[in-house]
C-alpha cells in the first residue's frame, strides 16, 4: 500500500517519457517521505489504503497534465504544490463526491507537510 516504484508504471502518459520518468520518480519520493511523516504505517488498513488510492490518483493526474502539455519548470516539490493547497487538491473524481473529499483531505495533510519542509 505504501507507494513504491511500480506506480511510476501506471503513471505512463507516453507523450514525454524522460520527463514523466524524472517527476514520477520524484512523486515517489516525496509521497514515501510523506507516509513516514504522516506516521501512516501505524494506522488502520483501511486508512493506508485511502492514502495509498488518493496519492496513486494524484500522482496518475499530475504524469497527464505534463502530457496535456502543462508547463512543467522548478522541482517536483513546486510542482505538486502548484496543483494542492490547504483547502484541497485538484478535481480528479467529478462523479464521486466521497473519492473527491477523500482526495482533498489528503491534499490538504501532503500540503500541511510540504509546508513543514520549508
Amino acid at each position: 500500500m505504501k507507494p513504491t516504484e511500480d506506480w511510476i508504471k501506471d503513471w505512463r502518459y507516453g507523450v514525454d517519457p524522460n520527463l514523466e520518468k524524472s517527476v514520477s520518480e520524484g512523486l515517489i519520493e516525496i509521497f514515501k517521505d510523506f507516509w513516514l511523516w504522516a506516521n501512516l504505517d501505524t494506522k488502520s488498513k483501511s486508512t493506508q489504503q485511502r492514502y495509498s488510492a488518493a496519492l496513486h490518483a494524484l500522482g496518475g493526474y499530475l504524469i497527464e497534465q505534463i502530457g496535456n502539455s502543462t508547463i512543467y519548470s522548478g522541482t517536483t516539490q513546486d510542482f505538486l504544490a502548484g496543483y494542492i493547497d490547504a483547502g484541497e487538491g485538484p478535481l480528479i473524481y467529478q462523479d464521486n463526491e466521497g473519492w473527491q473529499n477523500e482526495l482533498d483531505t489528503v491534499c490538504r495533510k501532503l500540503y500541511k507537510y510540504l509546508g513543514s519542509q520549508c
